[in-house]
Protein backbone atom coordinates (compact mmCIF):
# COMPACT_ATOMS: atom_id res chain seq x y z
CA UNK A 1 0.00 0.00 0.00
CA UNK A 2 0.92 3.59 -0.85
CA UNK A 3 0.77 6.27 1.25
CA UNK A 4 1.13 10.01 0.31
CA UNK A 5 0.22 13.89 1.31
CA UNK A 6 -1.07 16.01 -1.36
CA UNK A 7 -2.39 19.61 -0.91
CA UNK A 8 -6.00 19.69 -0.51
CA UNK A 9 -7.97 19.76 -3.78
CA UNK A 10 -10.61 22.21 -4.63
CA UNK A 11 -13.53 19.63 -5.31
CA UNK A 12 -14.18 15.93 -3.95
CA UNK A 13 -11.81 13.52 -6.33
CA UNK A 14 -13.27 11.22 -8.29
CA UNK A 15 -13.72 7.64 -7.73
CA UNK A 16 -11.95 7.63 -3.64
CA UNK A 17 -13.35 6.64 -0.89
CA UNK A 18 -12.98 9.92 1.05
CA UNK A 19 -13.26 10.91 4.56
CA UNK A 20 -13.89 13.52 6.31
CA UNK A 21 -14.05 13.84 10.12
CA UNK A 22 -15.82 16.07 12.40
CA UNK A 23 -16.99 16.61 15.92
CA UNK A 24 -19.85 18.57 16.92
CA UNK A 25 -17.47 21.60 17.81
CA UNK A 26 -14.57 20.53 15.90
CA UNK A 27 -13.87 20.91 12.12
CA UNK A 28 -10.74 18.46 10.54
CA UNK A 29 -11.20 19.96 7.14
CA UNK A 30 -11.68 23.02 5.90
CA UNK A 31 -15.02 23.88 4.64
CA UNK A 32 -16.34 21.57 1.54
CA UNK A 33 -17.78 22.70 -1.79
CA UNK A 34 -21.90 23.04 -2.11
CA UNK A 35 -23.56 20.56 -1.59
CA UNK A 36 -21.44 18.66 0.28
CA UNK A 37 -20.91 21.29 3.16
CA UNK A 38 -24.53 21.03 3.60
CA UNK A 39 -23.96 17.28 4.48
CA UNK A 40 -21.51 18.35 6.86
CA UNK A 41 -23.50 20.88 8.93
CA UNK A 42 -26.74 18.52 8.89
CA UNK A 43 -24.13 15.75 10.47
CA UNK A 44 -22.43 17.91 12.74
CA UNK A 45 -25.99 19.23 13.98
CA UNK A 46 -26.95 15.60 14.24
CA UNK A 47 -24.10 15.09 16.64
CA UNK A 48 -25.28 17.51 18.57
CA UNK A 49 -29.01 16.51 19.20
CA UNK A 50 -29.10 12.67 19.45
CA UNK A 51 -26.20 10.10 20.15
CA UNK A 52 -28.22 7.66 18.64
CA UNK A 53 -28.00 9.77 14.97
CA UNK A 54 -24.37 10.14 15.66
CA UNK A 55 -23.80 6.39 15.55
CA UNK A 56 -26.09 5.76 12.63
CA UNK A 57 -24.59 8.58 11.06
CA UNK A 58 -20.86 7.32 11.47
CA UNK A 59 -22.14 4.56 9.41
CA UNK A 60 -23.15 6.19 6.14
CA UNK A 61 -21.42 6.45 2.95
CA UNK A 62 -22.86 8.94 1.22
CA UNK A 63 -22.70 8.03 -2.82
CA UNK A 64 -21.98 11.91 -4.34
CA UNK A 65 -21.12 12.55 -7.91
CA UNK A 66 -18.26 13.96 -9.20
CA UNK A 67 -17.75 16.31 -12.37
CA UNK A 68 -21.53 14.85 -13.22
CA UNK A 69 -19.92 11.84 -14.96
CA UNK A 70 -17.92 9.82 -12.04
CA UNK A 71 -18.70 8.81 -8.95
CA UNK A 72 -16.90 8.39 -5.47
CA UNK A 73 -17.86 8.45 -1.65
CA UNK A 74 -17.52 10.58 0.96
CA UNK A 75 -17.80 9.42 4.11
CA UNK A 76 -18.07 10.92 7.30
CA UNK A 77 -17.20 9.83 11.23
CA UNK A 78 -16.20 11.51 14.23
CA UNK A 79 -13.79 9.88 16.81
CA UNK A 80 -16.32 10.99 19.74
CA UNK A 81 -19.06 7.99 18.08
CA UNK A 82 -16.04 4.85 19.14
CA UNK A 83 -17.19 3.78 22.15
CA UNK A 84 -14.69 2.72 25.38
CA UNK A 85 -11.51 4.24 24.07
CA UNK A 86 -9.93 7.20 24.15
CA UNK A 87 -9.49 9.51 21.19
CA UNK A 88 -6.49 8.90 20.24
CA UNK A 89 -7.03 4.99 19.62
CA UNK A 90 -10.46 6.81 18.20
CA UNK A 91 -8.70 7.91 15.13
CA UNK A 92 -6.79 4.79 14.99
CA UNK A 93 -10.14 3.01 15.07
CA UNK A 94 -11.62 5.23 12.39
CA UNK A 95 -8.86 4.50 9.77
CA UNK A 96 -9.14 0.98 9.94
CA UNK A 97 -12.71 0.91 9.53
CA UNK A 98 -12.94 3.43 6.93
CA UNK A 99 -10.60 1.23 4.77
CA UNK A 100 -12.49 -1.87 5.35
CA UNK A 101 -15.53 0.36 4.09
CA UNK A 102 -13.81 1.39 0.88
CA UNK A 103 -12.66 -2.42 0.47
CA UNK A 104 -16.29 -3.67 0.25
CA UNK A 105 -17.42 -0.65 -1.89
CA UNK A 106 -14.24 -1.68 -4.56
CA UNK A 107 -12.54 1.34 -3.66
CA UNK A 108 -9.12 1.44 -4.20
CA UNK A 109 -7.79 5.06 -3.33
CA UNK A 110 -8.90 6.34 0.19
CA UNK A 111 -8.62 9.67 1.16
CA UNK A 112 -8.70 11.79 4.10
CA UNK A 113 -9.41 15.14 4.39
CA UNK A 114 -7.02 17.34 6.86
CA UNK A 115 -7.03 20.26 5.10
CA UNK A 116 -7.27 22.32 8.60
CA UNK A 117 -4.96 22.87 11.60
CA UNK A 118 -3.84 19.89 13.87
CA UNK A 119 -3.44 17.81 11.26
CA UNK A 120 -0.08 16.96 12.46
CA UNK A 121 -1.68 15.63 15.61
CA UNK A 122 -4.45 13.18 13.70
CA UNK A 123 -2.27 12.07 10.44
CA UNK A 124 -0.23 9.92 12.33
CA UNK A 125 -2.93 8.29 14.25
CA UNK A 126 -4.77 7.78 11.00
CA UNK A 127 -1.60 6.52 9.44
CA UNK A 128 -0.71 3.72 12.23
CA UNK A 129 -4.86 2.96 12.30
CA UNK A 130 -4.61 2.08 8.25
CA UNK A 131 -1.15 0.59 8.20
CA UNK A 132 -2.04 -1.86 10.86
CA UNK A 133 -5.52 -2.37 9.59
CA UNK A 134 -4.38 -3.37 5.99
CA UNK A 135 -2.27 -6.65 7.65
CA UNK A 136 -4.11 -9.70 6.81
CA UNK A 137 -2.31 -12.98 7.23
CA UNK A 138 -3.66 -14.62 3.64
CA UNK A 139 -0.59 -16.27 1.91
CA UNK A 140 -2.38 -20.02 2.19
CA UNK A 141 -5.50 -18.14 0.77
CA UNK A 142 -6.92 -19.16 -2.54
CA UNK A 143 -10.01 -17.96 -4.10
CA UNK A 144 -10.78 -15.16 -1.65
CA UNK A 145 -7.37 -13.31 -2.43
CA UNK A 146 -7.50 -13.27 -6.03
CA UNK A 147 -11.32 -12.35 -6.06
CA UNK A 148 -11.09 -9.27 -3.30
CA UNK A 149 -9.71 -5.58 -4.21
CA UNK A 150 -7.57 -4.24 -1.84
CA UNK A 151 -6.88 -0.21 -1.41
CA UNK A 152 -3.74 0.03 -3.08
CA UNK A 153 -3.17 3.94 -1.79
CA UNK A 154 -4.08 6.09 0.27
CA UNK A 155 -4.09 10.06 0.32
CA UNK A 156 -4.11 12.83 3.08
CA UNK A 157 -5.14 15.90 1.55
CA UNK A 158 -3.90 18.75 3.30
CA UNK A 159 -2.72 22.47 3.91
CA UNK A 160 0.09 23.59 2.04
CA UNK A 161 2.23 24.43 4.73
CA UNK A 162 2.14 21.33 6.50
CA UNK A 163 3.10 19.07 3.71
CA UNK A 164 6.49 18.53 4.02
CA UNK A 165 6.17 17.71 7.86
CA UNK A 166 3.18 15.57 7.28
CA UNK A 167 5.32 13.72 4.91
CA UNK A 168 7.78 12.69 7.25
CA UNK A 169 5.45 11.79 9.54
CA UNK A 170 3.47 9.66 7.85
CA UNK A 171 6.84 7.97 6.26
CA UNK A 172 8.43 7.40 9.85
CA UNK A 173 4.80 5.70 11.03
CA UNK A 174 4.42 3.65 8.02
CA UNK A 175 7.68 2.19 8.75
CA UNK A 176 7.29 1.24 12.02
CA UNK A 177 3.55 -0.10 11.10
CA UNK A 178 5.25 -2.55 8.59
CA UNK A 179 7.92 -3.21 11.57
CA UNK A 180 4.91 -4.14 13.69
CA UNK A 181 3.00 -6.30 10.68
CA UNK A 182 6.57 -8.07 9.90
CA UNK A 183 6.20 -9.51 13.75
CA UNK A 184 2.88 -10.30 13.37
CA UNK A 185 3.72 -12.39 9.65
CA UNK A 186 5.85 -14.37 11.50
CA UNK A 187 3.89 -14.91 14.69
CA UNK A 188 0.51 -16.00 12.80
CA UNK A 189 3.00 -19.18 10.71
CA UNK A 190 2.26 -22.63 11.93
CA UNK A 191 4.35 -24.01 13.93
CA UNK A 192 5.59 -26.54 11.66
CA UNK A 193 7.17 -23.42 9.56
CA UNK A 194 8.13 -21.22 12.09
CA UNK A 195 10.70 -23.07 13.86
CA UNK A 196 13.81 -22.38 16.15
CA UNK A 197 15.81 -22.02 12.83
CA UNK A 198 13.40 -20.17 10.95
CA UNK A 199 13.36 -17.51 13.82
CA UNK A 200 17.20 -17.63 13.48
CA UNK A 201 16.89 -17.40 9.96
CA UNK A 202 14.54 -14.43 9.86
CA UNK A 203 17.17 -12.43 12.78
CA UNK A 204 19.76 -13.03 10.14
CA UNK A 205 17.68 -11.88 7.32
CA UNK A 206 16.62 -8.31 9.35
CA UNK A 207 20.66 -8.31 10.01
CA UNK A 208 21.56 -7.78 6.53
CA UNK A 209 18.70 -5.24 5.33
CA UNK A 210 19.20 -3.10 8.25
CA UNK A 211 23.16 -3.96 9.61
CA UNK A 212 22.61 -5.27 12.26
CA UNK A 213 25.08 -7.81 14.02
CA UNK A 214 23.65 -11.02 14.19
CA UNK A 215 25.00 -13.92 16.49
CA UNK A 216 23.31 -17.81 16.67
CA UNK A 217 24.42 -20.70 18.99
CA UNK A 218 23.33 -24.27 17.86
CA UNK A 219 22.64 -27.22 20.39
CA UNK A 220 26.23 -28.23 20.57
CA UNK A 221 27.58 -24.98 21.56
CA UNK A 222 24.61 -23.96 23.65
CA UNK A 223 25.82 -27.87 25.49
CA UNK A 224 29.50 -26.57 25.58
CA UNK A 225 28.72 -23.61 27.28
CA UNK A 226 25.85 -24.35 29.99
CA UNK A 227 22.95 -23.39 28.55
CA UNK A 228 20.82 -25.89 29.35
CA UNK A 229 17.09 -24.31 29.69
CA UNK A 230 16.97 -24.29 26.04
CA UNK A 231 18.26 -28.08 26.04
CA UNK A 232 16.24 -29.08 28.60
CA UNK A 233 12.51 -27.92 26.77
CA UNK A 234 14.12 -28.71 23.49
CA UNK A 235 15.56 -32.09 23.89
CA UNK A 236 12.18 -33.61 22.79
CA UNK A 237 11.73 -32.17 19.35
CA UNK A 238 13.41 -32.90 16.02
CA UNK A 239 13.83 -29.33 15.67
CA UNK A 240 17.04 -28.37 18.21
CA UNK A 241 16.80 -24.93 19.84
CA UNK A 242 18.74 -22.28 19.07
CA UNK A 243 19.66 -18.66 21.35
CA UNK A 244 19.33 -15.38 18.81
CA UNK A 245 21.21 -12.34 19.75
CA UNK A 246 20.29 -9.26 17.28
CA UNK A 247 22.23 -6.07 17.93
CA UNK A 248 21.55 -2.44 16.71
CA UNK A 249 25.14 -0.93 17.73
CA UNK A 250 24.84 3.07 15.90
CA UNK A 251 27.69 4.62 15.10
CA UNK A 252 27.44 7.75 16.83
CA UNK A 253 25.75 6.73 19.99
CA UNK A 254 24.99 9.45 22.82
CA UNK A 255 25.94 7.95 26.00
CA UNK A 256 26.48 4.53 27.30
CA UNK A 257 22.46 3.39 27.80
CA UNK A 258 22.10 0.19 25.74
CA UNK A 259 18.14 -1.40 25.65
CA UNK A 260 18.17 -5.27 26.10
CA UNK A 261 14.75 -6.45 24.45
CA UNK A 262 14.19 -10.35 25.54
CA UNK A 263 12.07 -11.94 24.23
CA UNK A 264 10.30 -15.67 24.47
CA UNK A 265 10.66 -17.84 21.79
CA UNK A 266 8.59 -21.06 22.20
CA UNK A 267 7.39 -21.89 18.64
CA UNK A 268 5.21 -24.43 19.39
CA UNK A 269 3.96 -25.51 22.64
CA UNK A 270 2.29 -29.13 23.26
CA UNK A 271 2.80 -28.73 27.11
CA UNK A 272 5.73 -31.38 27.12
CA UNK A 273 4.53 -34.52 29.25
CA UNK A 274 2.40 -32.39 31.00
CA UNK A 275 0.16 -32.28 27.54
CA UNK A 276 -2.08 -29.39 27.29
CA UNK A 277 -6.12 -29.67 26.12
CA UNK A 278 -6.75 -30.01 22.21
CA UNK A 279 -8.92 -27.24 22.03
CA UNK A 280 -7.73 -23.92 20.84
CA UNK A 281 -4.10 -25.93 20.96
CA UNK A 282 -3.39 -24.68 17.36
CA UNK A 283 -3.09 -21.10 19.29
CA UNK A 284 0.30 -22.21 20.84
CA UNK A 285 2.02 -21.09 17.84
CA UNK A 286 2.02 -17.99 18.98
CA UNK A 287 4.25 -19.13 22.07
CA UNK A 288 7.44 -17.25 20.34
CA UNK A 289 5.05 -13.59 19.74
CA UNK A 290 7.72 -12.00 22.35
CA UNK A 291 10.44 -13.17 19.92
CA UNK A 292 8.85 -12.12 17.23
CA UNK A 293 8.72 -8.43 18.98
CA UNK A 294 12.21 -8.31 20.19
CA UNK A 295 13.62 -8.99 16.65
CA UNK A 296 11.44 -6.10 14.98
CA UNK A 297 11.96 -3.87 17.62
CA UNK A 298 15.48 -3.71 17.03
CA UNK A 299 15.02 -3.99 13.30
CA UNK A 300 12.38 -0.74 13.73
CA UNK A 301 15.24 0.72 15.94
CA UNK A 302 17.56 1.10 13.60
CA UNK A 303 15.25 2.08 10.73
CA UNK A 304 14.50 5.16 12.63
CA UNK A 305 18.31 5.54 13.40
CA UNK A 306 17.59 5.69 17.02
CA UNK A 307 21.15 7.07 18.48
CA UNK A 308 21.33 4.22 21.37
CA UNK A 309 22.30 0.80 21.29
CA UNK A 310 19.19 -1.90 21.48
CA UNK A 311 19.75 -5.64 21.27
CA UNK A 312 17.15 -8.61 21.44
CA UNK A 313 18.00 -12.28 22.59
CA UNK A 314 15.74 -14.93 22.01
CA UNK A 315 15.82 -18.13 23.27
CA UNK A 316 14.08 -20.54 21.10
CA UNK A 317 12.53 -24.00 21.57
CA UNK A 318 10.03 -26.02 20.26
CA UNK A 319 8.32 -27.80 23.37
CA UNK A 320 7.53 -31.35 21.70
CA UNK A 321 6.03 -34.44 23.39
CA UNK A 322 8.19 -37.46 22.47
CA UNK A 323 10.11 -40.47 23.87
CA UNK A 324 13.08 -37.99 24.34
CA UNK A 325 11.07 -35.16 26.08
CA UNK A 326 11.91 -33.88 29.76
CA UNK A 327 10.10 -35.79 32.11
CA UNK A 328 8.35 -33.85 35.54
CA UNK A 329 10.98 -33.74 38.04
CA UNK A 330 13.89 -33.75 36.12
CA UNK A 331 16.73 -30.97 37.64
CA UNK A 332 18.47 -29.08 35.27
CA UNK A 333 21.44 -26.18 36.54
CA UNK A 334 20.57 -22.78 34.87
CA UNK A 335 23.81 -20.91 33.43
CA UNK A 336 23.80 -18.31 36.82
CA UNK A 337 24.73 -22.16 38.90
CA UNK A 338 21.00 -22.40 39.81
CA UNK A 339 19.32 -25.68 40.09
CA UNK A 340 15.43 -26.35 38.63
CA UNK A 341 13.75 -28.69 39.30
CA UNK A 342 11.07 -29.17 36.58
CA UNK A 343 7.98 -30.02 38.02
CA UNK A 344 5.55 -29.08 34.99
CA UNK A 345 6.73 -29.48 31.77
CA UNK A 346 4.26 -27.04 30.38
CA UNK A 347 6.10 -23.88 32.12
CA UNK A 348 8.94 -23.96 29.90
CA UNK A 349 8.60 -20.65 28.88
CA UNK A 350 10.15 -19.84 32.07
CA UNK A 351 13.33 -22.42 31.72
CA UNK A 352 14.36 -20.88 28.37
CA UNK A 353 14.58 -17.19 29.83
CA UNK A 354 16.58 -18.63 32.36
CA UNK A 355 19.59 -18.79 29.32
CA UNK A 356 18.74 -15.55 27.72
CA UNK A 357 18.77 -13.69 30.89
CA UNK A 358 22.28 -15.37 31.77
CA UNK A 359 23.35 -14.13 27.62
CA UNK A 360 22.05 -10.48 28.33
CA UNK A 361 23.87 -10.13 31.28
CA UNK A 362 27.16 -10.93 29.05
CA UNK A 363 26.10 -7.74 26.78
CA UNK A 364 26.33 -5.28 29.90
CA UNK A 365 22.86 -3.70 29.04
CA UNK A 366 21.82 -0.50 31.35
CA UNK A 367 17.94 -1.69 30.94
CA UNK A 368 16.23 -4.64 30.09
CA UNK A 369 12.54 -5.53 28.77
CA UNK A 370 11.29 -9.16 28.44
CA UNK A 371 8.07 -10.13 26.46
CA UNK A 372 6.89 -13.57 26.99
CA UNK A 373 3.06 -15.03 26.28
CA UNK A 374 3.96 -16.69 29.94
CA UNK A 375 0.81 -17.10 32.10
CA UNK A 376 -2.91 -17.90 31.52
CA UNK A 377 -3.27 -16.60 34.99
CA UNK A 378 -2.12 -13.33 33.98
CA UNK A 379 -4.90 -13.35 31.02
CA UNK A 380 -7.69 -14.27 33.89
CA UNK A 381 -6.78 -11.29 35.99
CA UNK A 382 -6.59 -8.76 33.03
CA UNK A 383 -8.06 -10.32 29.93
CA UNK A 384 -7.12 -9.78 26.11
CA UNK A 385 -6.84 -6.27 26.16
CA UNK A 386 -4.26 -5.43 28.60
CA UNK A 387 -0.97 -6.85 29.56
CA UNK A 388 0.65 -7.39 32.73
CA UNK A 389 4.01 -5.35 34.02
CA UNK A 390 6.37 -6.59 36.38
CA UNK A 391 9.16 -4.24 37.39
CA UNK A 392 11.92 -3.48 39.92
CA UNK A 393 12.71 0.29 39.53
CA UNK A 394 9.95 2.87 39.61
CA UNK A 395 11.46 5.54 37.43
CA UNK A 396 12.05 2.97 34.43
CA UNK A 397 8.47 1.79 34.71
CA UNK A 398 7.24 5.39 34.67
CA UNK A 399 8.81 6.05 31.65
CA UNK A 400 7.93 2.82 30.32
CA UNK A 401 4.35 3.76 31.24
CA UNK A 402 4.77 7.18 29.61
CA UNK A 403 6.15 5.67 25.91
CA UNK A 404 2.98 3.28 26.42
CA UNK A 405 0.42 6.25 26.62
CA UNK A 406 1.60 7.75 23.25
CA UNK A 407 1.51 4.38 21.32
CA UNK A 408 -2.02 3.44 22.53
CA UNK A 409 -0.87 -0.25 23.92
CA UNK A 410 -1.93 -1.14 27.53
CA UNK A 411 -0.21 -2.24 30.42
CA UNK A 412 -1.32 -3.00 34.15
CA UNK A 413 1.30 -3.23 36.79
CA UNK A 414 1.36 -5.87 39.14
CA UNK A 415 3.11 -6.42 42.25
CA UNK A 416 6.17 -8.33 42.67
CA UNK A 417 5.43 -9.67 46.33
CA UNK A 418 7.91 -11.18 47.39
CA UNK A 419 5.93 -13.26 49.97
CA UNK A 420 5.15 -15.87 46.69
CA UNK A 421 8.43 -17.20 46.37
CA UNK A 422 7.59 -19.35 49.08
CA UNK A 423 5.51 -21.39 46.47
CA UNK A 424 8.39 -22.01 44.35
CA UNK A 425 10.57 -23.81 46.94
CA UNK A 426 11.67 -26.81 46.76
CA UNK A 427 13.08 -29.68 48.85
CA UNK A 428 15.55 -31.20 45.66
CA UNK A 429 16.32 -28.11 43.98
CA UNK A 430 17.32 -24.59 44.24
CA UNK A 431 14.01 -23.77 42.78
CA UNK A 432 10.68 -25.31 41.23
CA UNK A 433 10.05 -23.84 38.24
CA UNK A 434 5.69 -23.87 38.82
CA UNK A 435 4.18 -22.90 42.44
CA UNK A 436 2.21 -24.72 44.05
CA UNK A 437 -1.42 -24.15 43.61
CA UNK A 438 -3.24 -21.97 41.57
CA UNK A 439 -3.03 -18.18 42.79
CA UNK A 440 -0.91 -15.71 42.12
CA UNK A 441 0.15 -17.48 38.85
CA UNK A 442 1.52 -14.64 36.98
CA UNK A 443 3.33 -13.04 39.98
CA UNK A 444 5.00 -16.49 41.31
CA UNK A 445 6.26 -16.67 37.09
CA UNK A 446 7.86 -13.09 37.03
CA UNK A 447 9.28 -14.14 40.70
CA UNK A 448 11.20 -17.13 39.19
CA UNK A 449 12.41 -14.78 36.34
CA UNK A 450 13.34 -11.97 38.97
CA UNK A 451 16.01 -15.08 40.27
CA UNK A 452 18.03 -15.30 36.94
CA UNK A 453 17.77 -11.57 35.41
CA UNK A 454 20.93 -9.63 36.40
CA UNK A 455 21.13 -8.61 39.31
CA UNK A 456 21.22 -4.34 39.49
CA UNK A 457 20.05 -3.53 36.27
CA UNK A 458 16.67 -1.87 36.16
CA UNK A 459 14.26 -4.79 34.40
CA UNK A 460 10.77 -4.72 33.32
CA UNK A 461 8.41 -8.45 32.55
CA UNK A 462 5.70 -7.90 30.62
CA UNK A 463 3.33 -10.82 30.45
CA UNK A 464 1.56 -11.16 27.20
CA UNK A 465 -0.45 -13.92 27.28
CA UNK A 466 -3.67 -12.49 26.35
CA UNK A 467 -2.66 -9.55 23.98
CA UNK A 468 -0.27 -11.73 21.54
CA UNK A 469 -3.12 -12.77 19.70
CA UNK A 470 -6.46 -11.76 18.85
CA UNK A 471 -9.25 -14.13 17.85
CA UNK A 472 -11.70 -11.47 16.32
CA UNK A 473 -11.28 -7.90 15.08
CA UNK A 474 -10.03 -5.76 18.19
CA UNK A 475 -9.57 -1.90 17.35
CA UNK A 476 -7.52 -1.58 14.40
CA UNK A 477 -6.16 -5.63 14.21
CA UNK A 478 -7.62 -8.27 12.15
CA UNK A 479 -7.99 -11.71 13.79
CA UNK A 480 -4.57 -13.09 14.64
CA UNK A 481 -1.13 -11.51 16.17
CA UNK A 482 -0.90 -7.96 17.15
CA UNK A 483 2.65 -7.27 17.39
CA UNK A 484 2.43 -6.36 21.16
CA UNK A 485 4.84 -3.75 22.27
CA UNK A 486 6.52 -2.64 19.13
CA UNK A 487 5.52 0.48 19.72
CA UNK A 488 5.79 0.93 23.12
CA UNK A 489 9.74 -0.22 22.84
CA UNK A 490 10.15 1.85 20.12
CA UNK A 491 9.11 5.11 21.85
CA UNK A 492 10.77 3.85 25.01
CA UNK A 493 14.00 3.78 23.55
CA UNK A 494 13.93 6.62 21.94
CA UNK A 495 13.20 8.41 25.49
CA UNK A 496 16.08 6.91 26.89
CA UNK A 497 18.63 8.03 24.24
CA UNK A 498 17.22 11.59 24.53
CA UNK A 499 16.06 11.68 21.45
Amino acid sequence: MKLEVKNAPEKIPGREFTVCLLEPDVFFFMPLPEPYQRFAEEYRQDLKKDKEKEKEKEKEAFVLPVDGIKRGYLYFASPSSVEYFPRTEAFKIIASEALLKAEKLGCEVLSFLVNAPGACDIVPLLTEGIVLGDYRFDRYMTKDKQRKKRVGQVFFYCRREDRDRLSRIVRETHELGEMVNGAREITNEPGGVMTPVAIAREARLLALKYSLQCRVMDEKRLKREGYNGLLTVGCGSQNPPRLIVLSYIPRKARGKKHLCVVGKGITFDTGGVCLKPQKDLWEMKADMAGAASAIYTVAAAAQRKIPMRVTAVVPAAENILSPRATLPGNIFRAKNGKTVQVENTDAEGRLIMTDAFAMAETLKPTHIVDLATLTGSCIVALGTSISGLFGDTPAFNRMFFEAAEVSGENFCELPLHKEYLRYLKCDYADINNFATGRDGGAISAALFLSEFKPAGIPWIHLDIAGTALTRNTWKYFRPGATGVGIRTLVRLAARLSGE
